[in-house]
């Protein structure tokens, strides 16, 4: 299937590794030129040139900038410097780092106040800040939000108490952009290997005293299916709703999970 994506232009946050960068590297090889971000210069740098020489793709067709989702002006002066480059924007990407695990008894208020600036405030700002180019011949937003905030335990509190915002954000945007032409969704990853479940697996390992090799086939255990993830199928899915192929589609959460998910609706 062609999505489309010839001379689109994208932003990709949080993307100088893992999942973004995954993201970044299949909307390239779709043809689309695109901008990353993430606070660390060095590793975008490292980023930028991995996706070149993976995709063989033109010097410019991958760029990056320097982007600290706690801190508002660099939130802004980053999605207006992708935009400028790009010359307009397309398809906004939208992710941020995991907050750290612990529960409710266990976490701060001002670890709260952090996870709100990193997490929903930063998306609401990057939206805020995109949607102008956006509107000017319609385009897609899609929102990386982790699968288990769909389900909240009592571990991971930051994360399952804002994380549930970008959807209802996201719900809110595809109503009212839908007019202009500006498509809006969530994709939702669960069991999809990368650094952050790496880590997860090592945590699970230390804390039930037992090997990472079982940790991870407790985790693999969960799903339907055989075997995690990678980040390579999850960005197709992520290419795929952010296409002109899926037109129609708005106003979604798409599980990318290996089955996790057991809601009928």
């Amino acid at each position: 299937m062609n999505l489309g994506y010839d001379g689109t232009r994208a932003y990709v946050m949080a993307a100088s590794s893992g999942l973004g960068r995954a993201v970044a590297e299949a909307l390239v090889r779709e043809g689309a030129n695109v901008v990353v971000s993430s606070r660390d210069e060095e590793r975008l740098e490292t980023a930028a040139e991995t996706i070149r020489e993976a995709t063989s793709c033109d010097a410019d067709a991958i760029d990056w900038v320097v982007c600290d989702l706690a801190n508002e002006d660099s939130v802004r002066n980053a999605t207006e410097t992708a935009i400028e480059r790009l010359g307009g924007l397309d398809v906004l990407v939208t992710n941020h780092g995991g907050p750290s695990t612990a529960p409710f008894s266990e976490t701060s208020l001002s670890a709260f106040d952090e996870a709100y600036q990193g997490i929903l405030r930063s998306t609401i700002l990057t939206c805020e800040t995109a949607l102008p180019a956006l509107r000017d011949g319609g385009g897609a937003i899609t929102n990386l939000v982790a699968a288990s905030a769909l389900e909240p335990s009592a571990n991971g509190v930051l994360g399952n108490v804002f994380r549930p915002g970008i959807y209802g954000l996201s719900k809110v945007l595809a109503e009212e952009f839908g007019a202009d032409g500006v498509r809006v969704n969530c994709v939702s990853p669960r069991g999809v290997m990368s650094d952050r479940i790496q880590y997860k697996i090592a945590q699970l390992a230390e804390r039930e005293g037992i090997s990472e090799e079982a940790a991870k086939e407790r985790r693999t255990d969960e799903l339907p299916l055989s075997d995690l993830g990678t980040p390579e199928s999850f960005a197709r899915a992520v290419a795929y709703i952010s296409s002109p192929a899926a037109e129609y589609i708005t106003g979604a959460t798409l599980p990318v999970d290996g089955g996790w998910h057991r809601h009928a609706f």
